[in-house]
């Protein structure tokens, strides 16, 4: 593959990062990008401050233990909701809504109603300065989040799309993050993953809309998300973007970049940005972690909000980030 080899969004259907039952006769082979970052890298700290962080952090007391061992439920610490949305309990549309929807694969069928309890969901998806915080704190591992990790192997030529240490970056969404990084964050902050279930109830409302602020496709809707559009495409011709549709970026936008693509409650990013992992298991066998929302480098098709792809827990691609939920 000239250039290098693709990233890891979803572009083959191999066995790591797939559609949960594969889609059919459709084509097109992603082509990577390659550019290198225009900025240095900035590391954590310096090593000598190791005992003087912990004395600092333990006497503000910001640290937290995580257990390896720790379950999906709802941590025990309480969330600070100031930065959150409720989401009200009651009856939505889960799956895919074929009266609005052609784009909908066989894992997202039937569409069906279902009931979601009360709760709480992150109003944007977790920043780097935000992860910095859970770092400092000598709680959340940053090991891996400047290189991508994909198909068992490290990704060089991607590294310049993580954020991690990137100047100016702060506020964009932390990426390069395996499950357990996100996991680990959320437990840290007295929250958890979503269920792929409440993470599509945040999305779009209780009616069954495409997207989340309706079901105006893109090119007709205004700028409301990131993903693979006319800026990328001029770059890179052959890769699947949105035909008529601008959004202003390459790759990851700082978050909360798009007050029109808000859901009903208020959530912002739900769709593109970055993949967004949960807290569902896509598998009986407990292999693959369902992702929802897509990326800055997915296509129309698969930044939906019906669209469900799963993802080996363990990788860390440069379009996978996190929001964090509480009851």
């Amino acid at each position: 593959m000239r250039g290098g080899m693709a990233n890891s969004q979803p572009g083959s259907k191999t066995e790591d990062g797939m559609k949960l039952v594969q889609r059919k006769n459709r084509t097109g082979q992603t082509k990577a990008i390659r550019r290198a970052s225009r900025t240095p890298d900035a590391a954590l700290g310096k090593a000598g401050i190791g005992l003087a962080v912990a004395l600092l952090a333990s006497w503000l007391g910001l640290g937290h233990s995580v257990s390896s061992a720790s379950t999906e439920a709802a941590a025990t610490n309480t969330p600070d909701t100031s930065g959150m949305v409720l989401i009200p309990a009651g009856k939505f549309w889960y799956g895919c809504n074929e009266k609005l929807d052609g784009d909908c694969d066989p894992d997202e069928q039937p569409g069906r109603w279902i009931d979601s309890p009360e709760f709480w969901i992150d109003r944007t998806e977790v920043t780097v300065e935000a992860f910095h915080s859970c770092a400092f704190a000598s709680v959340c591992s940053t090991a891996g989040l400047r290189m991508p990790f994909w198909k068992d192997e490290e990704r060089p030529s991607w590294a310049w799309a993580c954020n991690w240490g990137k100047e100016g970056r702060e506020k964009h969404p932390i990426n390069c993050v395996d499950w357990n990084q996100a996991r680990n964050y959320c437990e840290w902050a007295g929250k958890r993953l979503p269920s792929e279930e409440e993470w599509e109830r945040a999305a779009r409302g209780t009616g069954g809309w495409k997207y989340p602020w309706g079901n105006a496709g893109y090119g007709e809707a205004s700028r409301v998300a990131n993903i693979a559009d006319e800026t990328l495409a001029q770059e890179k011709p052959r890769w699947p973007a949105a035909e008529g549709y601008d959004d202003g970026f390459y790759a990851t936008a700082p978050v909360g970049s798009f007050p029109a693509g808000s859901s009903p409650e208020g959530a912002l990013d739900m769709m593109g940005n970055v993949w967004e992992w949960t807290s569902s298991w896509s598998d009986a066998n407990l292999k693959y972690r369902v992702a929802r929302g897509g990326s800055w480098a997915n296509g129309p098709q698969l930044v939906r909000a019906s669209n469900r792809y799963r993802f080996n827990p363990a990788y860390r691609g440069e379009t996978f980030g996190f929001r964090c939920a509480s009851r």
